[in-house]
């Protein structure tokens, strides 16, 4: 009996040795990465270049890792036995099996799959609604300037008239000039007596002269329109550069914020905004 009882505990201790020394060796050969090139510079380090040697290594995911690279990394894991296990599998190129590289963390790489589409979701959402009203602005614009472009082909008979009557132009309370000296600052000669009295101007007396008062005001009003579009197309020509340079710093940001080691998808959250 005794000795029975001595066999079975040499026997346990020998089988959880052997075990013992496997997970050890386990151990030591885990590797964290953060990519697939990390992946493929373990594998040259350790020499491993055939299946057979897929047991040599596990991987385990590494918390920062950057969604594009968890991306690429999904693409590479699959289920099973025989890989290279990855302790984190929603990274690399990983699927269920049994032949490849063991991962240890696959919840890790499916949290940051997660993440990426959620982003990415978020990600064009927005873009679209920035692009949206940007649009909205430009509109407007847009409209305004076809109709001042119409405005400027117009004839000098189409275009309405503005101010008094013809044929009282020029017509009113004469006015002068009066610099200092030698005049006083704030002189006055309504209420003075006789000559020095405000007088009034009559109208333009000849054809010649209320037709070149009628033309400048065709002119003032075509000057009015092409102030008018110059500004709105300026103001059309900067939301338009604010639209692209609007596009390219958030599609910009975007790749930073996919690229870059973060906690996002370390975990899960709640996307919703």
């Amino acid at each position: 009996m005794s000795e029975g009882g001595n066999y079975n505990c040499i026997h346990t201790l020998k089988d959880h040795t052997t075990e013992d020394i496997l997970t050890s060796t386990m151990a030591n050969n885990t590797r964290t990465v953060s990519s697939l090139d990390e992946v493929n510079v373990v594998l040259q380090e350790m020499g491993i270049n055939a299946i057979a040697k897929a047991n040599q290594v596990e991987f385990r995911l590494h918390e920062q890792t950057s969604l594009q690279n968890a991306m690429n990394l999904k693409a590479k894991v699959r289920p099973g036995r025989c890989g290279f296990k990855l302790l984190n599998p929603e990274l690399a190129k990983v699927r269920p099996g049994r032949c490849g590289f063991k991962l240890l963390n696959p919840e890790l790489l499916e949290c940051k799959y997660k993440a990426m589409l959620k982003v990415q979701e978020t990600f064009n959402t927005m873009l679209q609604t920035c692009m949206a009203e940007c649009d909205l602005q430009m509109h407007p614009l847009e409209v305004q300037i076809v109709n001042l472009n119409q405005l400027l082909l117009s004839t000098d008979a189409q275009i309405p008239h503005v101010g008094p009557p013809r044929e009282e132009r020029n017509r009113g309370v004469q006015q002068n000039i009066y610099p200092n000296p030698p005049f006083p600052e704030d002189p006055s000669f309504e209420f003075a007596p006789g000559n020095q009295r405000v007088p009034y101007q009559t109208a333009f007396a000849t054809n010649e002269e209320l037709d070149a008062a009628i033309y400048r005001d065709k002119r003032a009003q075509r000057a009015f329109w092409r102030t008018n579009l110059r500004l709105l197309e300026r103001k059309k020509s900067v939301l338009e550069k604010k639209k692209i340079d609007l596009e390219k710093s958030l599609r910009a940001e975007f790749c930073q914020v996919i690229e870059e080691q973060s906690d996002l998808g370390v975990g899960y959250a709640n996307f919703t905004i």
